[in-house]
């Protein structure tokens, strides 16, 4: 019999539970504050119990392993694993997935939550297998990875999904305390295809030996190898027997409560051209300064719907802890009981201070969001190049990586929310090719692109490539019009514009088409205090002409592509802005001119009352 263990250490105010062996007599629960230390039995993705003395044991299955005590089912819902679900509620709009493809000058926003501006990878074209190739490197596993049976026996990769199995959900992604889950090392498995085995290597467990890419379509992972045909041999693990006690079982150090290096992985963002110096200067969200942690607020009960921070419409389906406005920045700050303040002498959660804000008139609440002053950095007159995790592979070590990379994501960007609020934003400009049909354009993949264009595609030697010149767009604009049973016209999207091929056979460039516009998404870290945020300086900070909130640029230089300003990106009238900037400008000869009348008024009032009490008493003649 094959045995091992897991164990999972289960922090928070929540009990610890765990399923009994037997079905039909409910959960366990320890209703205790104490870590509930987990030694549990490692199984296999049939139920099997592990053997790791064996020399062909397989690896452990999160949901058989985990799903004894957690109920996998319903975890597998959460924020982080549902996306390709249609009924999950995709909330306000965060930052997509970046699919891009230097070659064809390709920057396609994904995601299957709803997004405006995102496409579904379904959409496009994209199979749940090659979404997975593509970003399984920053996914937790579960959702695109885990595809039901009939799902997976349909897909075109068929014979590939059985060779590498399911991505399942990796717990340790987030709960390993300490730092024998290796994120990266498990990226690595999921390229190789050893989806199946990601999850045991990068919990330290084991090591692998071959790769599931180079396995062929009818290997079976059940089967012995074949001593004489190596070359079909797929991935084999030898465990690490030091990791298992004298029962085979292994004690995982995790906890309820990630640190923040944890959540980096996947959710770190940089500035690129920063000198080391300066980073290292560079404070910490203030949040994460003063001991806090990223559960503390994106907080989430067994379902793992995640808060996202923004007050009760971050997860409708059900109130968190009393109320999930509490967990928002004024809700914290502010404190909330039904829904009102509860003022200046009550502390928020985790004894949040009680912002003032002296002299700022009330309208900014209602124009405006707490990150549009406290959050991400300070604003220049051109906005900054950033590169994610998601959208650049950070937390991957590389010696390719350069500053110049693809995608271009710019911040901050002083745009409105969907509540008409101004925010912090990040924003990229889409660039890709597609078919439209009436205003709806249906986005070709990079590899149909090099398909159907061919030689029409520049050949150009520069790493990365600049963009296509009008000349390049038109030929390959051509090319595509020409593929045998293509439905819709060709056109091509990039900095905001649109290109089509007019009667002529001449280039038309359409500004402002819906397509063609750019993506943005809120910034909620890292969060600045108030002796760094916007308004610090006065009211000049933003209501003077040439304060970045209103007249920085939303690119990197002024004359670069889509270099509009902020003001133009909210679609606010510039003659009213050019005259409220011009206004705070004479701000000061105001405040004089008005001291002076005042000045002159109080000596005429204070003449006139002379003169009655003159009057009064008999002395005036």
């Amino acid at each position: 019999m094959r045995r091992g263990v897991a164990s999972v250490v289960v922090l928070g105010l929540a009990a610890a539970c765990c399923a009994a062996d037997e079905p039909g007599t409910g959960l366990l629960r320890t209703d205790s504050l104490a870590p509930y230390v987990h030694r549990l039995t490692l199984y296999d993705h049939d139920g099997a119990a592990i053997d790791p003395t064996q020399d062909d044991a397989p690896p452990y299955s999160p949901r058989m392993t985990c799903g004894k005590c957690h109920p996998y089912d319903r975890i597998a819902g959460g924020w982080h694993f549902n996306e390709p679900r249609p009924d999950a509620f995709g909330g306000r709009s965060g930052e997509p997935w970046l699919l891009t493809d230097p070659a064809t000058g390709t920057v396609l926003p994904l995601s299957g939550r709803g997004w405006p501006g995102a496409f579904a990878p379904e959409a496009v074209g994209l199979s749940e297998w090659q979404f997975v190739l593509r970003f399984g490197r920053h996914l937790p596993g579960g959702g695109y990875g885990e595809p039901d049976g009939e799902r997976r026996r349909a897909a075109p990769e068929a014979a590939r999904w059985r060779v590498s199995g399911a991505l399942e959900i990796d717990c340790l992604v987030c709960h390993a305390a300490a730092m024998h889950h290796d994120p990266a090392e498990r990226a690595r498995q999921v390229e190789a295809q050893n989806f199946r085995w990601a999850a045991t290597v990068a919990a330290g467990l084991a090591v692998v030996r071959g790769e599931a890419r180079k396995a062929p379509d009818d290997w079976d992972p059940e089967a012995p190898p074949d001593l004489d045909r190596p070359d079909r041999s797929g991935p084999r693990l030898v465990y690490d027997r030091a990791r298992f006690d004298p029962d085979q079982r292994v004690l995982f150090d995790l906890t309820r409560r990630p640190p923040a290096e944890r959540c980096y992985f996947c959710h770190t963002v940089r500035e690129v051209g920063v000198e080391e110096e300066r980073e290292l200067r560079a404070g910490r969200d203030v949040h994460l300064a003063a001991g806090l942690a990223c559960t503390d607020c994106h907080r989430n009960e067994l379902d793992h719907h995640i808060v996202r921070g923004y007050g009760a419409a971050a997860a409708p389906e059900r109130e968190l802890l009393g109320g999930n406005a509490a967990l928002s920045c004024e809700g914290c700050h502010l404190g909330t009981s039904g829904g009102a303040a509860l003022g200046p002498d009550v502390a928020g959660m985790h004894g949040a201070p009680y912002p003032q804000h002296r002299g700022l008139p009330p309208l900014h609440f209602e124009k405006m969001t707490c990150t549009a002053c406290h959050s991400g950095p300070w604003p220049d007159m051109t906005a900054r190049r950033f590169q994610t995790a998601l959208a650049h592979g950070l937390g991957l070590a590389s010696r390719e990586r350069r500053d110049t990379d693809p995608p271009l994501i710019l911040a901050p960007i002083f745009g409105r929310g969907a509540d008409g609020r101004i925010e912090a934003q990040r924003m990229v400009w889409p660039a890709y090719w597609g078919r439209l049909e009436g205003e709806r354009i249906t986005p070709l993949l990079p590899e149909t692109v090099r398909k159907l264009a061919g030689a029409a595609l520049p050949r150009v030697a520069k790493d990365p490539p600049p963009p296509p010149t009008d000349e390049q767009i038109a030929a390959v604009l051509a090319a595509l019009g020409r593929a045998e049973g293509a439905a819709g016209e060709a056109v091509y999207i990039r900095d905001g514009r649109l290109y089509r091929l007019g009667a002529d056979g001449g280039l038309v460039v359409t500004h402002g088409h819906p397509g063609a516009a750019a993506y943005r998404w809120a910034v909620g870290h890292d969060v600045r205090p108030a002796s760094q945020s916007l308004g610090i300086g006065g009211c000049t900070d933003c209501h003077v002409d040439g304060a970045p909130i209103v007249f920085g640029y939303a690119a990197t230089q002024p004359a670069g592509p889509g270099a509009l300003r902020m003001f133009e990106l909210r679609g606010e009238d510039p003659r009213l802005v050019e005259a409220w900037a011009a206004g705070f400008a004479w701000r000061p000869v105001f405040k004089v001119f008005a001291f002076a009348c005042v000045g002159v008024m109080t000596l005429v009032l204070l003449h006139g009352g002379l003169d009655g009490l003159l009057a009064l008493l008999g002395r005036r003649p």
